[in-house]
């Protein structure tokens, strides 16, 4: 197997992680009293989006996962049966502290690991030419 296949498949760990906790999700809802909220709801919807852009055009792929995770950090879409938003804050009385991150701690992780095993895709995403170029790709194919 090529270097460049082992990198393909290595993309797609951010998103199986997320399938295995839609998985597990879904188990837990069908099992409990758990119900689904509407940030289940969306994780739900941006599941197999993904999947449908990382087949179709990867670049676009990769990037759509890197905001779906970005967007689950926020709390606007979840993969866990209780959403738990955390606030990390510096300071030393409460009336004096300074909010460092608030969201979900657990798509903290994984967007870590994606940018570990995608961040190729990354480099330059500031740049006009980063976002020219990719347009580019879209309408090639």
């Amino acid at each position: 197997m090529t270097k460049e296949k082992i990198k393909y498949y290595l993309d797609f760990i951010p998103l199986i992680i997320l399938t295995i906790s839609a998985i597990n999700l879904i188990w837990t809802v069908s099992t409990t009293d758990t119900i689904f909220s509407w940030q289940h709801i969306v994780g739900l919807i941006f599941l197999p989006i993904n999947y449908f852009l990382l087949f179709k055009n990867h670049t676009v792929g990769v990037v759509a996962l890197g905001v779906t995770l970005l967007i689950g950090m926020f709390s606007l879409l979840s993969f866990s049966p209780a959403i738990s938003t955390t606030t990390f804050r510096i300071g030393k009385s409460e009336d004096s502290q300074i909010p460092i991150f608030y969201g979900q701690a657990i798509f903290l992780l994984w967007l870590f690991i994606h940018f570990i095993v995608s961040g190729r895709f990354y480099v330059g995403v500031l740049t006009k030419k980063y976002w020219q170029d990719l347009l580019l790709e879209l309408k090639n194919k």
